[in-house]
């Protein structure tokens, strides 16, 4: 089967995954405590984009993995 990485993730889809990082990365989180602080920020992004914990999380975890993907060269911008 070919690879499909970040294909059947649409335009809209992709962008709310952006926003979902942008509103992560300006979350105040707990700087002493990794684990803390990932939740901390996970809760914020819930909170502003009015979604419910595991929505906010599975974006941010398909952000990341884009870009991961990205880097290694299996998907597109």
């Amino acid at each position: 089967m070919p690879e499909r990485r970040g294909v059947q993730a649409t335009e809209e889809v992709k962008a709310e995954w952006s926003t979902a990082y942008k509103h992560y990365q300006r979350a105040p989180g707990d700087r002493f405590d990794k684990k803390k602080d990932r939740t901390a920020r996970i809760d914020y992004v819930a909170q502003e984009m009015k979604l419910t914990r595991k929505q906010a999380k599975r974006r941010i975890r398909n952000y990341e993995a884009w870009q991961r993907n990205i880097k290694k060269g299996l998907a597109e911008p």
